[in-house]
């Protein structure tokens, strides 16, 4: 793994701080590259804190085109996802976003523009603990597979994690690595960004992202994915999600839990999610030629991303990338939904849609890493 700062970004109160750059030096001993990176000459502190340690200077002119990063990269024959920037000015931001890097704020920085990047550290411990269990990662998502109108892209094999493991527990590690924050959470983003990255997410034009509401959802936007969901799109793109406050999706009518319903409801059955969800019509109009990513915590049969890739492909989207953080067993469904109506209001299947097909998903799977995920999930 590459990582890259700058000058500014090691700095508390003027002055940069030994324990942020005793953890560059380990990272660098623990044979990891490390480049600080300037448009300016080296700093006189540089020689005093790193000389001898593996951590190296390079003044570049023009650094926030992203250039440097792109060709080190290159010349480390590794991909630019597999770069993090620990940023500390706007210039580190262009550097990170034009070089299709991971960033990762310094939150001991005085910009207000670094303190709305998803990913933050608040200390050198935390920076280091992110560091650690980012690089344990290969950038790859477990599933990815492309159906008939849209994609789905999972980072974690589920089935792995034990036998009583389900939705429910889930839901509940994830909410509480979300939560508790630090660096589970930041190297969760990490991961998830990083595959995002190397999908070529950040080149797609016209992005727009949402996240597939709940089961029980009041529509507030309040549930634990959207803030996490804005923290990734920070993350990867220059571009907003649906608007604070305004989903994209609204549950009008509360739905069956399917994951604890038991053999009362057929899982398959795309039935009630047409018909307790619709597209919020404040983005009437704004959906043409879009490029939406749909965020949800887990999947099964698919059943939720078939829907909400039937309901934007009715409203005019160009594309629908799917991403689960977890996906259980080999069930996957690629549900072929024809919506008759209008998306942006409530619907009836038998007035509103045809439910076409749902043959298996056909996709590919990559079995490395998940151990570093059972420990920020399981």
């Amino acid at each position: 793994m590459l990582i890259v700062t700058s000058p500014s970004a090691l700095l508390i109160n003027g002055d940069p701080d030994p324990s942020i750059a005793q953890v560059l030096i380990e990272a660098a001993q623990n044979n990891h590259k490390v480049g600080i990176v300037s448009n300016n000459a080296k700093p006189g502190w540089f020689d005093e804190l790193f000389a001898e340690t593996g951590v190296i200077f390079k003044q570049e002119l023009g650094r926030q085109n992203g250039g440097i990063i792109k060709r080190t990269a290159e010349k480390l024959k590794i991909a630019p996802q597999d770069v993090l920037v620990l940023v500390g000015s706007q210039a580190d931001i262009a550097m990170g976003k034009n070089g299709k890097a991971v960033m990762v704020a310094a939150g001991w920085s005085n910009d207000p523009r670094v303190s709305e990047l998803g990913i933050q550290v608040d200390c050198a411990r935390s920076l280091k603990e992110t560091l650690r269990l980012t690089s344990e990662w290969d950038g790859k998502w477990w599933f990815n597979g492309q159906g008939a109108s849209y994609s789905v892209h999972a980072l974690s094999d589920l089935s792995t994690f034990g036998k009583d493991f389900d939705q429910k527990q889930f839901r509940a590690h994830l909410t509480s690595t979300i939560k508790q924050g630090g660096p589970r959470l930041n190297a969760l983003l990490a991961m998830v960004a990083r595959s995002l990255l190397t999908q070529g997410v950040d080149s797609f034009p016209k992005l727009f992202w949402g996240v597939f509401p709940s089961s029980a959802s009041d529509n507030s936007d309040s549930e634990v994915l959207s803030d996490f969901t804005h923290r990734l799109r920070t993350t990867v793109s220059k571009v907003r999600m649906a608007r604070k406050g305004e989903p994209l999706f609204v549950r009008h009518k509360p739905s069956t839990k399917r994951s604890s319903a038991g053999s009362r409801t057929d899982r398959l059955d795309p039935t009630e999610q047409i018909e307790t969800i619709h597209l919020n019509p404040k983005y009437r109009g704004n959906l043409t030629g879009r490029n939406v990513i749909v965020v949800d915590d887990c999947t099964t049969h698919g059943v939720s991303f078939g829907v909400a890739a039937a309901l934007l492909r009715k409203a005019g989207a160009n594309s629908v990338t799917c991403i689960a953080l977890g996906k259980f067993g080999r069930s996957l469904r690629d549900y072929q939904i024809d919506i008759t109506s209008d998306p942006f209001q409530p619907l009836n299947l038998a007035k509103n849609a045809v439910i076409k097909d749902n043959p298996f998903f056909v996709g590919h799977e990559n079995n490395a890493a998940q151990e570093a995920l059972k420990g920020l999930l399981g």
